[in-house]
């Protein structure tokens, strides 16, 4: 039996209004764009023809892609990523240690993550994206004390991300997943890629909790090896992560 998305739940959903298993952990897949025509929101307007006919994944588009562009810096420290940005005018840093989980067909990334939030900031929200932080597992700091305690952290490189998305409910189980296409450039080198990623649920979840790690890595499988066989041309299977791009094109690292 499917769970039926109703028209208030796909307005919950694209207001990113719901909720996450799992919260300390990120499960994706990446792919390498091959194209050099088309914009992000072009190509995500592509992507979005693959959820036509489906009866599964349900595409709930998001206008104009729920664009954001923001400037990131990468830092490095006791095997663990550090990356400074604003998102919708916020300051915050996310913290990460990556994991790649061997699977079939796909490899798929099991990341570690928090996000570390000014408060100052993050008290002047309105409500209208407070509650998009509510899936994440995140604490609230003074984030210029934050980044004085790091300052022994090793600065690896700045990057733009341009970045859009809509996300896919799953009809199976309840589960959400976010699509999103990235540009990257650093220095004069970019980065294309689609990131598939497991973003949460809306209640009643089927299953929920016995083998959540196992459902959502299945569902983000399916999800992947869906888009990929739209596109086997465009898309290329790739483990190359925002802070090895960032590395790479950074000549003092």
């Amino acid at each position: 039996m499917s769970v039926v998305l109703s028209p208030k739940k796909l307005a919950q959903i694209k207001k990113h209004d719901f909720t996450k298993e799992l919260k300390d952990f990120e499960y994706e897949t990446k792919f390498d764009i091959q194209d050099n025509k088309f914009s992000s929101l072009e190509i995500l307007k592509k992507i979005r023809r693959c959820f036509d006919e489906n009866k599964r994944f349900i595409l709930c588009e998001i206008k104009d892609g729920d664009k954001l562009i923001t400037r990131v810096s990468f830092f490095f420290g006791d095997n663990t990523e550090y990356s400074l940005f604003r998102y919708r005018g916020v300051r915050m840093v996310k913290v990460k240690k990556h994991k790649i989980v061997k699977g079939v067909p796909f490899r798929i990334f099991k990341n570690i993550e928090q996000l570390v939030i000014d408060k100052d900031n993050f008290s002047k929200l309105s409500k209208k994206v407070s509650h998009r932080f509510k899936r994440h597992n995140y604490r609230l700091v003074k984030l210029d004390k934050f980044l004085k305690e790091k300052s022994s952290l090793v600065h690896i490189g700045e990057m733009v991300k341009n970045r859009v998305k809509d996300f896919v409910f799953d009809a199976n189980d309840g589960r959400i997943y976010a699509v999103a296409v990235t540009f990257c450039r650093s220095r004069n080198k970019i980065q294309k890629q689609l990131e598939i990623e497991y973003a949460g649920y809306l209640p009643p979840l089927r299953n929920k909790r016995r083998g959540a790690e196992k459902q959502v890595i299945a569902g983000v499988q399916d999800l992947s090896q869906h888009i990929y066989s739209c596109f086997p041309k465009m898309l290329r299977p790739s483990v190359e992560r925002k802070f090895e791009f960032v590395k790479k094109a950074s000549p003092e690292i």
